[in-house]
């Protein structure tokens, strides 16, 4: 793979002097980001967590109000994790439009009900108990870790495990107009926890099915709401439309099926049992099967294929995609959109546009940049012998995060003087397989195939000098292991440190040799884009288990 910048340091850490640099060599600012692209930023002034309520904001300002930059500076030089209390929204949102994406159920009676629960042993706090959770139900982890007033799960800071029954494929929380009781997540999973039973039918594949599950504030509870098969196989990827759900339901969602087509759903509150969703709106692209997808904006939907083609629709307008092109060589794994302004040849900012530039990395271990516009020239920035699954846009650093191949993650960099070069944010002990980043906080969550999940600052990883040499880390969320009798959970850990290293030091992280199971890998990882939830961060397993926890310092 190409070479990835870090940082470099002669001096010993505790005897380094501070080094004055530019803002343009440090990294860029996110106050500077916001005043060149017009970008507002909206103040999260109160979260009610763990009580049911609204979140209370103050009204959109610019990056040169007082009340703005304090917090961008707290962000960059203090916090190690999320605060509620430093929380603002600084996502640009593309001009709305209006479209509809018609979905009726029938009932199925011919879906098979999922296996018994694998048994768990779940450790914490030097103690093991046994817990077993059934399919479609959910436990909170509190009652058993034996923990005191003191510790970060206490009653302000839940977590939940549920049983989904079968793999997790994704997972997304919808996105909410104005505040409800509670935060509804959507799974894409299997029928079956074990891999022998998924294929039930070898004409159908793998017969998976989508979960809504709600989180209810007023009684702590995590319930199964509605359950959803399709005639199109099993669910790969779910992406909600980030505009207000239609009338009696839970929004619009793009879910891409085992059988190659998009379809576009209108997800039902809740079900009776198991009901089939049939959608007036299927998208296809002919000769190739449909994989991963990205919303820019509530009517521009980008789909990679297996093939290696991306294809971009502009729904509000047809359902015949207005670009499509061969970009990569095999399987489109991610997509991600550039979700800043474009700017015009004068300079200024177009508020009223639609992104164009997508970044996409595939299983041929390239990374491309792709204008909408020039869809059959694609920039290629880097490629390694390793296939790259996950990407997304960073709003707090206007860069794109990206799994650099080799069991590290970073991001890579659009300012002038360094075009395309990568920085390294920190690293799993295996592959990276998922990420998510929020409009509301600098924190990124990545999940790894030896089943743990990781946060970590962007701001204060990616900029230099903007903390103490050593003091940037990567805190460790959970990991899930596999034992002779069953699984632990582990929780608790201490932060890992990322150093600045010695030109003469070889670049890469340290090498671990380590055996785990494909069950404990974490798959999908989603915070809530909703302003008094936004510390909600859900993780998804090949075992079936969901994650559900406030991760909050």
């Amino acid at each position: 793979m190409g070479r990835v910048k870090r940082e470099a340091s002669d001096e010993p850490y505790e005897d380094a002097p501070r080094r004055v640099r530019g803002k343009a060599r440090q990294g860029g600012d996110t106050s500077t980001l916001l005043r060149q692209h017009k970008i507002l930023a909206t103040r999260v002034q109160a979260t009610p967590w763990p009580e049911p309520g609204p979140a209370t904001t103050a009204a959109p300002c610019d990056a040169d109000d007082p009340t703005v930059l304090p917090t961008l500076k707290a962000y960059a030089t203090q916090s190690h994790l999320p605060q509620r209390t430093q929380l603002m929204d600084i996502a640009w949102r593309p001009p709305r439009s209006e479209w509809a994406a018609p979905t009726t159920t029938t009932p199925a009676s011919d879906v098979d009900e999922p296996r018994a629960a694998v048994p768990l042993i779940f450790h914490a706090a030097g103690a093991s108990v046994p817990l077993s959770p059934q399919p479609y139900t959910s436990v909170p982890l509190r009652m058993y870790m034996h923990l005191t007033a003191a510790d970060s799960t206490s009653a302000t800071h839940p977590c939940h495990l549920l049983d989904a029954g079968g793999h997790i494929y994704d997972l997304a929380w919808a996105p909410q107009a104005e505040p409800q009781d509670g935060e509804y997540l959507l799974v894409a999973c299997s029928q079956h926890r074990e891999p022998s039973a998924r294929v039930a039918d070898p004409s159908n594949g793998d017969p998976g099915q989508l979960q809504g599950w709600v989180w209810d504030p007023s009684t702590a509870q995590v319930l199964c709401q509605g359950r959803w098969v399709c005639d199109a196989g099993a669910p790969l990827q779910v992406a909600w439309r980030p505009a207000p759900p239609p009338p009696g339901t839970l929004g619009v969602a793009a879910v891409s099926w085992s059988d190659g087509t998009v379809h576009l759903l209108a997800i039902p509150m809740q079900s009776k049992g198991t009901e089939r969703l049939v959608a007036e709106r299927v998208l296809r692209v002919p000769g190739t099967s449909c994989y991963s997808l990205a919303w820019g904006g509530d009517a521009r939907l980008a789909v990679g294929c297996t093939n290696g083609t991306i294809a971009v629709w502009d729904l509000d307008v047809s359902d015949t995609p207005v670009c499509v092109a061969p970009v990569h060589d095999t399987t489109v794994s991610a997509l991600s959109w550039q979700m800043l302004p474009p700017i015009s040849v004068d300079g200024e900012p177009q508020l009223e546009a639609r992104p164009h530039l997508l970044f996409s990395v595939g299983w041929d271990g390239c990374e491309h940049i792709t204008d909408v516009a020039d869809m059959e020239a694609p920039l290629r920035h880097m490629h390694s012998r390793e296939p790259r699954y996950a990407t997304t846009w960073l709003p707090w650093s206007g860069s794109w995060a990206v799994d650099l191949g080799d069991h590290q993650f970073g991001t890579v960099s659009l300012r002038t003087h360094d075009m395309g070069r990568h920085h390294a944010l920190g690293f799993h002990h295996a592959r990276v397989l998922c990420m998510a980043a929020s409009a509301l906080h600098p924190f990124l969550a990545t999940g790894s195939a030896e089943g743990s999940v990781k946060l970590t600052s962007v701001l204060a990883m990616a900029k230099r000098k903007t903390a103490e040499e050593g003091s940037r880390f990567m805190h460790k969320l959970f990991r899930l292991a596999r034992v002779d009798d069953g699984f632990v959970w582990h929780q608790g850990f201490y932060p890992e440190g990322v150093l600045p290293r010695a030109p003469t030091r070889k670049s890469g992280p340290p090498v671990v040799i380590d055996r785990w199971d494909p069950q404990v890998a974490v798959t999908s990882v989603a915070w809530s884009p909703n302003a008094g939830r936004a510390l909600l961060l859900a993780s998804g397993t090949a075992l079936g288990l969901v994650h559900i926890s406030w991760a909050e310092g």
